[in-house]
């Protein structure tokens, strides 16, 4: 069962917007300001006021302000933004009710960025000029072009010496992100992805770079995650686990002590060991008091309960963008991705291309994909559906991540896809850097043994 890495993140470092359920005092301060302005062929008058340019975050799935100007009658606008951590947020421009586009903005301490678009855009990329987003920006083409070689790779029989030098040839440009754009939020997760990469494949190395991580790096508990992961397939589960236990000691900060410990009940549940997973999630209650950590335990004794691979996967009753009434027994027969998402979420945008190309690959599996929005307002799913192809029948869930269905898969973080068998019981949750791999694997394994069962 693939790890909850997205929610870990967001509990220790709150990285992600949406992520976050506490509301600290802003302890991050930027600035944006730039032009807006319309093309004469669609406008001929020269007036460009009352463009909306909204930054936010989610909590508990409603919008949070962090900044927000409006444009004068040139076009020109300016603003603070105040958030309560460095990390990506979302961008909205709209116009008198009409969203128009959406993005990602990284807000740093002292950062100062740039905007300037004619619209329609037609097309055309929204850009975002600093510094600390040309790190983001450097970082996001090393992983998509690395996503879209990888899955040419695993499109034909996989070639380890390719691989190989296809790892070498990203590691090689992440450090060149991290030594051009050095202590940007781009650069600290460069450094973190280059443990990823490195893990399962050099482990030797990958332990090194990890070891020259800072604690702080917002992405410092999915290394941790991708060291266990590699030593459990290297020299068995008690090796992670003794390596977690001693990095758990050796930590400084007591919130991460936490999470490693949380890391720890998750090593347990990757190995089906779930009286073992159950005895360290109390001793995680007994190291901290904080209310977020004791809902997680919460949420994840539910887990435990009911949705562990074998088990009848929940029940569920949807409506399709296209206004089709799907049940989980209307797909009895077929593989079913019930995936939930956020329309706005870098992570999710990032892998698109590579989440498509699987949905196709594996349609005559048969494998239908469900896409469930979390996201609640309807004009924000149609700026995405607009901009965006997105493989399989799209849903809107009217009630966000407190939607019955969320909140009966238990959704913490995004983007996080279940994958149910053709007999309605769950064979596994996939969220996290690395996912959708780890999903084309599986997918892999399943075809080969379809082929390979005798006709009945």
């Amino acid at each position: 069962m693939a790890y909850r890495a997205g929610f870990l993140v967001a509990l220790a470092l709150s990285l992600l917007p949406g992520c976050r359920t506490r509301s600290p005092e802003p302890v991050v301060q930027s600035v944006l300001q730039g032009k807006l302005t319309v093309r004469a062929e669609v406008d001929s008058i020269p007036d460009y006021r009352d463009f909306e340019v909204l930054v936010y975050r989610q909590v508990a799935g409603v919008p949070d302000t962090l900044g927000m100007a409006l444009t004068d009658s040139t076009g020109h606008f300016t603003m603070t933004i105040r958030a309560p951590a460095p990390g990506l947020y979302p961008l909205r421009i709209s116009r008198r009710g009409v969203a128009l586009v959406s993005t990602v903005l990284v807000v740093a301490d002292g950062d100062s960025a740039t905007l300037r678009a004619t619209f329609p855009l037609e097309g055309r990329r929204l850009l975002v000029r600093s510094r600390e987003n040309a790190a983001w920006m450097a970082y996001q083409n090393v992983i998509a072009q690395y996503n879209q070689d990888l899955l040419q790779q695993l499109q034909t029989a996989l070639d380890s010496a390719a691989l190989a030098r296809l790892v070498e040839r990203t590691l090689a440009v992440l450090q060149s992100v991290e030594q051009t754009y050095p202590s940007t939020l781009g650069a600290q997760w460069a450094a973190a992805e280059a443990v990823r990469l490195l893990a399962g494949w050099n482990d030797t190395l990958a332990l090194a770079r990890f070891d020259s991580l800072a604690p702080d790096n917002p992405r410092y508990l999915e290394a941790v995650r991708a060291i266990r992961q590699a030593l459990a397939r290297r020299d068995g589960q008690q090796a992670a686990v003794r390596w977690l236990t001693a990095l758990r000691d050796r930590l400084d900060d007591s919130g991460l002590r936490v999470a490693v410990q949380a890391e720890l009940v998750q090593a347990y549940m990757d190995s089906l060991q779930d009286d073992a997973a159950r005895i360290a999630l109390d001793e995680l209650t007994r190291m901290t008091t904080d209310s977020t950590w004791m809902r997680w335990a919460e949420r994840l004794r539910y887990e435990l309960d009911y949705l562990r691979p074998g088990m009848e996967a929940p029940f569920f009753v949807v409506t399709t963008t296209a206004g089709r009434t799907i049940t989980l027994d209307d797909l009895r027969g077929s593989y079913v991705l019930l995936e939930f998402f956020w329309p706005e979420d870098p992570a999710y945008l990032n892998e698109l291309a590579y989440r498509n190309a699987l949905a196709e690959a594996y349609r005559t599996l048969p494998l239908n994909v469900l896409a469930l929005s979390v996201q609640p307002d309807t004009v924000v799913n149609e700026a995405f559906y607009e901009r965006f192809v997105q493989a399989g029948q799209a849903v809107i869930l009217p009630g966000g991540l407190q939607d019955p269905i969320a909140e009966r898969y238990n959704v913490t973080t995004l983007p996080v896809r279940w994958l149910i068998g053709p007999d309605g019981r769950i064979l596994g949750r996939f969220e996290g850097s690395g996912a959708l791999a780890r999903l084309q694997q599986t997918l892999v394994r399943l075809q080969n043994e379809t082929r390979e069962a005798p006709p009945s």
